[in-house]
């Protein structure tokens, strides 16, 4: 065939626009790196050549990648002068309580299973690390961040709820990693104690906000295996939230251990994405959604909501609210049980 007789699909300009927006994933994480947000945020504007001397960028790249951030409305350019919008100030300055930024580079990281996407879809099993192994410490941060987009709140909203909130006295969040949750509440409640209990080189990470929110006299840390250490008794109020995935084979077991840990009166509550029944797609156009979730609950969200349901009857919980709650990945289930007192 006389190649200069080829005609290419108009349909290539959907590819194109796929390609743009790994680009344009691009161009943010080397914004980030560079810490564009962060310098512009403390001079308010500056003239694009100060910024591409002062950050060390090429000069024969400094006006499109500027202009590319502009498109991508995160700079605002007045002139010669470049200062953040909106969205940057909010959510991508490293020092404001809303950054994204390591949420957003955590899908593209090396460790990331987004990174090496074919390996993850030809894996027969969901890759399940070691107990010494993972996460480390930019992963908590990332997942710290995504709570923030508005689960963290809509879940501790529906805690405080409960009419038992303002007389509980102790709180643990199994497998807590960054601890924002305890965080929260304690917030909330003056005389609440916290424990936060996850695995021995991740109860660092959550050590750090703790100190960083001022509440090491009221919150603790505990090290351990959450399936087969003892989490302690007496506590008025248990968080799991995104956990139970690897333990789905082990679920009437953690649940036993549950019953031991929560005092009469007090609540279990858990927060976790569950697939539709016979696993059926929610909707066209929610496909990378879907992927996502999967990926972040070792390879599939959990099955059967009402047999979870079942298992709090059958270890002497009664559900009090069963919620949909929003996540940066789709609706997850809240369910609130109290522990009966006989």
């Amino acid at each position: 065939m006389n190649i200069t007789k080829l005609k290419v699909s108009a349909e290539i300009e959907h590819i194109k626009a796929i390609m743009s927006g790994y680009q344009a994933y691009q161009i943010l994480t080397a914004a980030l790196g560079l810490k564009v947000f962060d310098w512009l945020e403390s001079r308010g504007s500056a003239h694009h050549e100060e910024i591409t001397a002062s950050l060390g960028i090429n000069g024969m790249f400094s006006r499109s990648f500027l202009q590319s951030l502009v498109d991508m409305k995160l700079l605002v350019k007045t002139g010669e002068n470049y200062s953040n919008s909106p969205i940057a100030s909010s959510v991508l300055i490293s020092s404001s309580l809303g950054y994204q930024g390591d949420w957003f580079k955590n899908t593209g990281s090396p460790t990331s299973k987004w990174s090496d996407l074919t390996e993850t879809l030809l894996a027969k099993e969901p890759s399940i690390s070691e107990f010494n192994a993972g996460p480390s410490k930019k992963f908590i941060q990332a997942i710290a961040q995504r709570s923030l987009q508005g689960e963290l709140q809509a879940v501790t909203s529906a805690i405080r709820s409960w009419e038992g909130f303002s007389q509980a006295s102790s709180l643990i969040d199994i497998g807590g990693g960054h601890g924002l949750y305890t965080i929260a509440l304690c917030q909330s409640h003056p005389t609440l104690q916290g424990l936060v209990f996850d695995k021995p080189h991740v109860i660092g990470f959550a050590n750090e906000f703790i100190e960083h929110y001022g509440l090491s006299e009221r919150i603790s840390t505990q090290g351990g295996d959450a399936l087969s250490d003892n989490l302690g008794t007496g506590f008025d109020i248990a968080i799991i939230a995104h956990l139970l995935y690897k333990f789905r084979k082990q679920l009437p077991e953690f649940f036993r251990q549950l019953n031991s840990t929560v005092k009469p009166g007090g609540i279990i509550v858990s927060n976790h994405w569950f697939c539709n029944p016979g696993c059926v797609m929610e909707e066209d156009g929610a496909g990378v959604q879907n992927l996502e979730r999967a990926i972040q609950s070792s390879g599939h969200p959990l099955c059967h909501s009402e047999e979870f349901s079942a298992l709090f009857k059958q270890n002497g919980f009664s559900i009090i609210y069963k919620l949909d709650m929003p996540s940066a990945y789709g609706t997850s289930q809240l369910h609130i049980a109290v522990k009966n007192d006989h």
